[in-house]
């Protein structure tokens, strides 16, 4: 199986995230806490190699989580709203904003799917346990 560390930091780069030296302990951390979670879902010893990405999706999920719940991703990301509305005078102007919520509306879904996947696909590789 490819190396998940490297998948995860992959995957992180390609959110726009910069891994940095220094994150390797905690991408590290999370890699092993999202194989005992998958590894508990399916009753398996290994991890099934179907569930790749799923891995490699809830690691780096764990990983920005965290980092956004400690205040860590403000260099990152800004979740700042842009102004809505913008009036001078007789006149204004109105930016179209998602109506699925602000920029942190939208990361906070993203993450949710990442570290929480899809109960069908993992009832998938699911065995029964005697």
């Amino acid at each position: 199986m490819v190396d998940v560390l490297a998948a995860v930091k992959t995957r992180l780069s390609a959110l726009g995230y910069t891994v940095a030296e220094t994150d390797s302990a905690a991408i590290d951390y999370n890699v092993k806490k999202a194989e005992a979670d998958l590894k508990a879902r399916t009753n398996q010893l290994q991890v099934p190699e179907g569930l790749f990405y799923v891995w490699v999706d809830m690691a780096a999920g764990m990983f920005l989580a965290d980092k956004k719940q400690t205040g860590a991703l403000a260099d990152q990301y800004d979740f700042e709203a842009p102004a809505k509305s913008i009036s001078e005078g007789d006149t204004s102007v109105t930016f179209a904003i998602a109506d699925t919520g602000s920029f942190e509306d939208q990361f906070d879904a993203m993450l949710a799917k990442m570290i929480e996947p899809s109960a069908e696909l993992i009832a998938a590789y699911r065995r029964l346990v005697w």
